[in-house]
């Protein structure tokens, strides 16, 4: 007799259902998994045998056939130990389960030396997939109740060990624990309070956060590029339910959450190592992992030292940059990853840094500042929406008290700009996020500012893309003073983000 029990698998961030078929039958003791699993499902055979025997039941010596059904398609992930686990204790008549609760619910976990089902990958997905396919619920350990919680409109049957997750299956009966309730947690260390004068920085980084823009930080080394970059998370609005659930099951699947974040409620800020690899930063590898693009969904990316990534990983940015999204193609699979996020770059001027600073300090020839810049490509530099370069702070603004706003402060402005936005789209648009048909709609330009374009255009030799760019900051600016048309100041001020004395 075959026993079949319902779990759930993913490729990339795509979910499908998976059924644990468990033969048990007479012949030279075995067990075999087949149905293309990874090293982490090849290996849980003794983990599976120990717990069932350590939680009380005894296994005869017998031949052990367990398939995960569709067997074409790559399975990894250790949280189908509890799904076979239940199949097998099934097979083997020491455990009579309810044939309803097979049927309707999908059982995901992974299972310890002691009978313990422990925290596993993928939760998220498996609820997802359990809400679509009109399941009842799914069965899941405790250490990720928080984690599938956040998917309403089915039941989440948290359990400790195997003793309770037979306990359900027999009697439909399970202990109802609390899903204690989440809350937005702030670094309260970190506050653009902290930040002495780089107002045209700080004003940037609100815009930014505001209408959803890309931004270059050029500047001396210790000017505070970073410290910068660091803060916009500080204002940026809380995410939605739907964000939380859309990160967290990027988190899920590549086995970045824990008893501490269960649940990612705060906007992600990633900053990879300037030396990473284009698989490390786009996502892929031999099975469809995410890159750090797509971990920094709905949250920030920023690259520090820009010019010192390699030109692959640089250049790979373009279509999630203009997209948000990335597809990645390889010789067996091509999947699709979200990458919607802020972008920030920061560099050096030049090689030494200190191109910006008035003086003798800087020691870089004219050509070699401009070889040190043309490391960005124009393609990236045009899907950049502002542009600043950042001085060392003078003698006055280092030892002054002028004063200073707040995260909280500025956070407000920004929100109250998203919110207009919303109105505006009928949904969680951003001004960063407009296409055409939207810019002639929402961002049309009186005789005058009309005029100005024409000389940007003129003068600064804007692409078209960079054309759409500056309508769109113009568009956030005005959003921010509340003003219902762009007028001339919001377009010059755009402006000011896009002129650079070394074309950045």
């Amino acid at each position: 007799m075959i026993t079949k029990v319902k779990s759930s698998g993913y490729f990339g961030i795509e979910s499908f259902s998976v059924d644990v078929e468990v033969d048990i039958s007479k012949g030279l003791p075995a067990f075999n998994i087949v149905g293309l699993g990874d090293t982490a499902i090849n290996e849980s055979r003794e983990r599976i045998k120990a717990g069932i025997r350590n939680s009380g039941y005894k296994l005869e010596p017998k031949r052990i056939t367990v398939n995960l059904t569709p067997a074409n398609i790559k399975k990894v992930g250790t949280h189908f130990d509890l799904p076979t686990a239940v199949g097998i204790m099934e097979g083997y008549g020491l455990i009579k389960s309810r044939k309803e609760i097979l049927e309707n619910y999908i059982f995901m976990g992974e299972v310890s030396l002691a009978g313990e089902v422990k925290r596993t990958q993928g939760i998220v997905n498996g609820a997802i997939l359990a809400k679509e396919n009109n399941c009842r619920g799914i069965v899941i350990p405790y250490d990720n109740l928080r984690e599938g919680s956040l998917i309403k409109g089915i039941e989440i049957v948290a359990v400790k060990n195997l003793k309770e997750a037979v306990e359900f299956l027999e009697n439909g009966n399970y202990k109802k624990y609390d899903v204690p309730e989440e809350k937005e947690i702030f670094n309260e260390e970190i506050d653009f309070y902290d930040v002495k004068g780089q107002e045209k920085a700080k004003r940037a980084l609100e815009i930014c956060a505001a209408g959803g823009h890309n931004l270059l930080m050029a500047g001396t080394p210790g000017s505070g590029k970073t410290m910068l970059a660091k803060r916009i998370t500080t204002i940026l609005p809380p995410m939605t339910d739907e964000e939380k659930i859309e990160v967290t099951k990027l988190y899920s699947i590549s086995g970045k959450l824990s008893e501490t974040n269960p649940v990612i409620n705060k906007r992600p800020f990633r900053s990879p190592h300037h030396t990473s690899s284009s698989t490390a930063v786009i996502g892929g590898g031999k099975t469809p992992s995410l890159g750090e693009i797509s971990l920094a969904d709905k949250g920030v990316l920023f690259l520090d030292e820009i010019v010192e990534f390699k030109k692959d990983v640089l250049e790979a940015l373009r279509e999630p940059l203009e997209e948000r999204k990335v597809s990645v193609t390889r010789a067996v699979y091509k999947a699709e990853f979200p990458a919607d996020f802020i972008f920030i770059g920061a560099c050096n001027p030049c090689k030494c840094g200190y191109a910006f600073e008035d003086g003798d300090l800087c020691t870089c020839s004219a050509g070699e500042i401009s070889r040190y810049m043309k490391k960005l490509s124009g393609p990236i530099l045009d899907r950049i929406d502002l542009k600043i370069e950042i001085k060392r702070l003078t003698e006055d603004e280092l030892t002054g008290d002028m004063p200073r706003e707040t995260s909280e402060e500025i956070r407000k402005r920004v929100i109250r700009a998203r919110e207009i936005q919303k109105k505006r789209f009928g949904c969680e648009k951003l001004n960063g996020h407009m296409t055409r048909k939207d810019l002639e709609k929402f961002c049309r330009l009186d005789e005058e500012t009309k005029a100005i374009m024409k000389t940007a255009v003129k003068n600064l030799n804007l692409s078209a893309r960079s054309f759409d760019r500056v309508l769109k900051a113009a568009r956030t600016i005005s959003d921010l003073a509340g003003s219902r048309d762009i007028k001339k100041i919001h377009i010059m001020e755009a402006l000011s983000y896009r002129i650079s004395e070394f074309n950045i």
